[in-house]
């Protein structure tokens, strides 16, 4: 009995440092970051509603406060979730697939949370078009966690297969959203940072589609035929 005590040990170990790890790694840091980035939307969230005119009107409330609103959503509810997920049925442990994650996570996350100086003021009717995109973009980047729920995961991790919600048109919408955030950053207040790096995010967002793909049709049979009849990125393009 002793013997297979020792034997069964560092199986036991092993088994119980990686569940520490993935405690730490897999819930407690993801969501402290996320909780950080959201401490730093919500104070933009603060002042521009200390900015708003006294007698606010709707179109106050649409180009000001609401989007930083939705992008508070997007920062905070990853909290929540990071802090319940269980753990996956497969990991993509590459260092590239890794790299990738983080990088575009980073990128959208940084450029949104802690603005620098334009380099120009756009024309006014440019930066008009600006805020209906940021709405569509974290109203379906909100839409997209709510369906994802303990799911989501920055670098690849499958645990269940999505297919409802907006996963029932395209694929990938959380990476549409932040694309499509990303360019209305530019186009609303095009700063160095968020210039340089736009065309970059978007490869890099491509990227992390492309090796969370492989590894789901790996661990999902059914996910071949799931993506034969939805849209990749964008619907009725792509």
């Amino acid at each position: 009995m002793a013997a297979m005590d020792e034997a069964a040990a560092p199986g036991g170990f092993r088994a119980h440092l990686e569940g520490l790890r993935f405690l730490a790694f897999g819930r407690a840091v993801p969501a402290a970051l996320f909780a950080l980035l959201g401490y730093r939307v919500l104070s933009n969230l603060l002042n521009r509603i200390a900015t708003l005119p006294h007698h606010a009107t709707p179109l106050d409330i649409l180009a000001g406060p609401l989007p930083t609103a939705l992008y508070f959503l997007f920062c905070t509810i990853p909290v929540g979730i990071y802090l319940v997920r269980p753990r996956p049925q497969a990991r993509d442990g590459r260092l590239v697939a890794r790299a990738a994650a983080f990088g575009g996570t980073t990128m959208l996350l940084v450029v949104g949370a802690f603005p620098s100086p334009a380099l120009f003021t756009p024309p006014e009717l440019v930066r008009g078009a600006a805020t209906p995109l940021t709405l569509v973009a974290f109203s379906l980047a909100v839409y997209g966690l709510l369906y994802l729920r303990r799911n989501l995961s920055i670098i690849p991790e499958p645990r269940r297969l999505v297919m409802n919600g907006p996963y029932r048109v395209v694929r990938h919408p959380l990476y549409t959203a932040e694309i499509i955030a990303a360019t209305a950053v530019v186009i609303s207040y095009p700063a160095l940072w968020s210039v340089v790096t736009l065309l970059p995010f978007m490869g890099v967002q491509l990227l992390r589609a492309r090796f969370e793909e492989r590894l789901l049709a790996r661990t999902f049979p059914q996910y071949r035929d799931y993506a034969r009849r939805t849209w990749k990125v964008v619907p009725l393009v792509w």
